[in-house]
Order: C-alpha cells, then sequence, then structure tokens
C-alpha cells in the first residue's frame, strides 16, 4: 500500500469518525431531555458505526 492510499484512508477514517460522532451526540441529546431516537436515527447510528469500524480496520491494517 502506497503512502497516498494510507493518506486517504485516515481522510476516510476521519470523515467516518466525525459522521458517528454527530449521530452519538444527537442521540445523547436526545437521551438528555428524555427522548426516545427515533428508529431511523437508530439505524443511521448503527450504519455509521458499521462504516466507521470498516474504515478503521482498514487503516490499521494499512499501517502494519
Amino acid at each position: 500500500m502506497t503512502r497516498m492510499d494510507i493518506d486517504e484512508l485516515r481522510v476516510r477514517y476521519e470523515a467516518a469518525f466525525e459522521v458517528y460522532r454527530r449521530h452519538t451526540a444527537k442521540l445523547i441529546e436526545r437521551s438528555k431531555g428524555g427522548q426516545q431516537p427515533t428508529p431511523q436515527e437508530l439505524v443511521a447510528e448503527e450504519e455509521a458505526l458499521h462504516e466507521f469500524t470498516r474504515i478503521r480496520r482498514a487503516l490499521l491494517d494499512a499501517i502494519r
């Protein structure tokens, strides 16, 4: 894997983390107000976590 490939993975990792962070922040805010997240919010958070985990694994494999 080239240096450019690893740099691209880092950028994708940071972007995926930010998407996941936004979803978790929304769920945390809802829970503070005693509200339940919508089914769509839960699915979006789960998908964001899955994507973040997938890219994290790719990055860790690339830098080993």
